[in-house]
């Protein structure tokens, strides 16, 4: 009964959410209904593996959109990437530096505190350094909903305000790709049914394998090379919203009323984190569109902290609809998941 009502809590308001044309409205709505539910009674549900197939219904859809022009592309993404982890690492060290000063928290546990890993791998790697593996949580909790809730907002109104007519020209082609969708013939789930069945193989073996975002990694990629070698269509619209709604149960149900408790007793540092990360994504991300010629909402989205997955359903309903974004998004969960904490350590031993 719990696994029913908290499916339809997230998607009731998901659509509420979604009519109210707030930028990735569906994810935004679902994580609310979601995490209402679990304060409310503490008992919202959701079936574990739900999540792995949220990311292979993800990685399936982007990859459908791929096409052999963004293939040759690839390799010119090296540079932004490494702009955008340096920013990043840099963010971080500042962020933990300060939280140092104005907090009673360990250089440690404020160094994973900034992090812009995953909200389930870094306070899981926290706890395995020594860290308190609880502020972590919490404040990767503020991170995400940050990031998925008012960050895209901020994204959209600095790319108008910023570059005016370049986001009127994002908008028309969005609305363009929309209406010449419209007039296509739709894909069906029965055509996109042996491409998702793959993708949902090979984010299972993803997420065995232990790899960060292993699991949309590998659905991703299986399923490009089906699209690339024509064996795939494209996958029906309707797929995106579903697992908008699959991924904010899973994230709405692991919100807690401890953690929304405790959120005051880190009102401060949760604001710094906050507003860092918006000056980072508007400051870098135009430094990222001057320099490599990437259009300013893409850029600033490369920077955003929230999950891989979830910012990649999130571009599309700001227009962007860019496999770039989404390797670049798995490549800054990488890399924030395996190099970080090796650094954080290291800083940890040589400082204490």
């Amino acid at each position: 009964m719990w696994l029913f009502l908290t499916a339809a809590a997230a998607t009731a308001a998901g659509l509420l959410v979604f009519r109210l044309k707030v930028p990735g409205g569906m994810l935004v709505g679902a994580i609310l209904g979601a995490a209402a539910l679990n304060v409310a009674t503490g008992q919202a549900y959701i079936f574990p593996q739900a999540r792995v197939a949220a990311q292979a219904m993800t990685g399936a859809y982007i990859g459908c959109m791929m096409t052999r022009e963004d293939v040759r592309h690839m390799p010119r993404l090296i540079r932004p990437y490494l702009m955008v982890m340096v920013s990043l690492l840099a963010l971080d060290l500042g962020m933990a530096a300060l939280f140092f000063q104005i907090t009673d928290l360990d250089l440690l546990t404020c160094l994973f505190c900034a992090a812009p890993g995953g909200m389930t791998d870094t306070p899981l790697i926290a706890m395995d350094m020594g860290a308190d593996s609880s502020a972590v949580a919490v404040m990767q909790f503020v991170r995400m909903i940050f990031g998925m809730a008012c960050l895209p907002s901020v994204i959209m109104l600095s790319d108008r305000l910023i570059e005016p007519e370049a986001a009127r020209e994002l908008e028309a082609h969005a609305g363009e790709r929309r209406a010449g969708r419209e007039k296509a013939p739709r894909p069906t789930l029965l055509g996109a049914l042996p491409a998702l069945c793959a993708a949902l193989a090979a984010a299972a073996v993803g997420k065995l394998s232990g790899i960060p975002a292993g699991a949309m990694s590998a659905a991703l990629i299986v399923t490009s090379g089906l699209k690339l070698s024509g064996k795939c269509t494209g996958m029906p619209i309707w797929l995106r919203r579903v697992a908008q709604v699959v991924s904010g149960c899973c994230i709405g149900s692991g919100i807690a009323r401890g953690q929304v408790l405790r959120m005051g007793q880190l009102a401060l540092p949760a604001t710094v984190l906050c507003v860092g990360y918006m000056a980072c994504c508007v400051g870098v991300g135009l430094a990222v569109s001057k320099l490599f010629r990437i259009q300013l909402r893409e850029a600033m989205l490369t920077l955003s902290p929230a999950g891989a997955s979830e910012m990649a359903l999130i571009a599309a309903d700001l227009g962007v609809e860019s496999t770039d974004l989404v390797v670049l998004q798995i490549c800054r969960l990488v890399g924030a998941t395996l190099i970080f904490p090796q650094i954080f350590g290291l800083i940890g031993y040589v400082l204490t």
